[in-house]
């Protein structure tokens, strides 16, 4: 399974500077030549060190093993956050 985009991202109003909830679609290619579309929700956080911490939560059951796609969509939000897409 591999993740081909993040769809629909919709920033939550926190009231915390340093905190950014989203909602969003993961969208993914399955091996079989299926596409896929989980619904999850992340969090940007900046540490008091001034790295950005990453949280993922899938609304959606995932039926594929968790640990490469949570490292795809880190890889891809933070990409996302580099680019200034997040806002």
């Amino acid at each position: 399974m591999k993740l081909t985009h993040i769809a629909d991202i919709v920033r939550k109003d926190v009231a915390l500077h340093y905190r950014n909830e989203y909602t969003a679609r993961a969208v993914f290619d399955a091996s079989d030549g299926k596409t896929l579309s989980h619904r999850i929700e992340f969090i940007v956080e900046m540490s008091p060190t001034g790295s950005k911490d990453i949280r993922i939560n899938f609304v959606d059951p995932v039926n594929y093993p968790l640990i490469p796609i949570l490292k795809s969509l880190k890889a891809e939000i933070q990409t996302l956050d580099k680019k200034g897409s997040l806002l």
